[in-house]
């Protein structure tokens, strides 16, 4: 092999490391993340939507005042650990590995929050056949 050949991961230690967001920059962001899975059916009215999303905005500040703070640490300390040891490249690499990487099955269909969040398959299914 010549010198201006090598591994596919030989500069990986090299590379810049992703960035860990602050908890509290992570929890400004989630409640207009998850605004979109709020029931907003026709059934459904403002007043609901208010409802959860106030209920929302309860669970992020109890987040934040109980467990959010440990797991952040833990999170920061993982990926530290994978620094030093030259073994872990980001804090997300082995959640993408394990999630996208490793599984057999269709990552379309088993892991993508579109899916995964429908109510029934079912329904997916019936919605790409009416384009067959």
């Amino acid at each position: 092999m010549s010198s201006s050949q090598g591994s596919t991961y030989a500069g990986q230690q090299s590379l810049p490391r992703l960035p860990i967001p602050t908890l509290e920059e992570t929890l400004e962001r989630f409640p207009s993340t998850v605004s979109a899975l709020l029931s907003s059916s026709s059934s459904s009215n403002d007043n609901d939507d208010n409802k959860e999303m106030k209920e929302c905005l309860e669970e992020v500040h109890k987040f934040l005042t109980t467990d959010g703070p440990k797991l952040q640490k833990l999170l920061i300390e993982y990926d530290e650990k994978g620094k030093e040891e030259g073994n872990v490249g980001s804090f997300i690499e082995e959640f993408w590995t394990d999630a996208y990487l490793a599984p057999d099955s269709s990552v379309v269909m088993n892991l993508n929050p579109f899916f995964v969040l429908e109510v029934c398959i079912c329904d997916v299914l019936q919605y790409f056949h009416t384009f067959v």
